[in-house]
């Protein structure tokens, strides 16, 4: 029973922490609904490579976008991270969310089962922060 124990142990991808700390940080700033949160954990060269719809790219473009989410919606996400690496300069970091989004107008329930990618880079200061972000629905 223990080599069991020792094998599933093992099979469990072991996590940067650096990378770990900077995705639940992203969870809770999403979660907080505050765009300024938000932002702060953005690279100055960050994308956002959103499912059906366009390229969001540059920081005011960012801010509008994420401004104008928390302005329609009450969201909570859940993000669960499965695999993350780092090569250099960068930090990938691959998972599975769900979330669920309450319309601010109706009340509205839209629920999200999705995957994704979010790609950190290392600031100077050695902080990571999302470079891109990238995920799609699992429908």
């Amino acid at each position: 029973m223990a080599t069991k124990k020792a094998s599933a142990a093992k099979s469990k991808p072991k996590l940067d922490p650096g990378l770990l700390r900077a995705h639940k940080a992203y969870e809770a700033a999403i979660n907080s609904n505050n765009t300024d949160r938000v932002m702060a954990m953005y690279d100055k060269g960050a994308e956002i490579l959103q499912p059906g719809g366009p390229l969001v790219t540059g920081r005011s473009n960012i801010r509008k976008w994420v401004n104008d989410y928390f302005t329609e919606f009450k969201t909570h996400w859940k993000k669960v991270p499965l695999k993350n690496f780092v090569m250099g300069e960068y930090g990938f970091d691959e998972g599975i969310d769900t979330a669920v989004d309450t319309s601010k107008k109706d009340g509205k329930v839209t629920r999200w089962d999705c995957k994704g990618i979010l790609v950190y880079k290392r600031q100077k200061n050695g902080e990571w922060l999302i470079f891109r972000d990238i995920w799609n629905s699992n429908k």
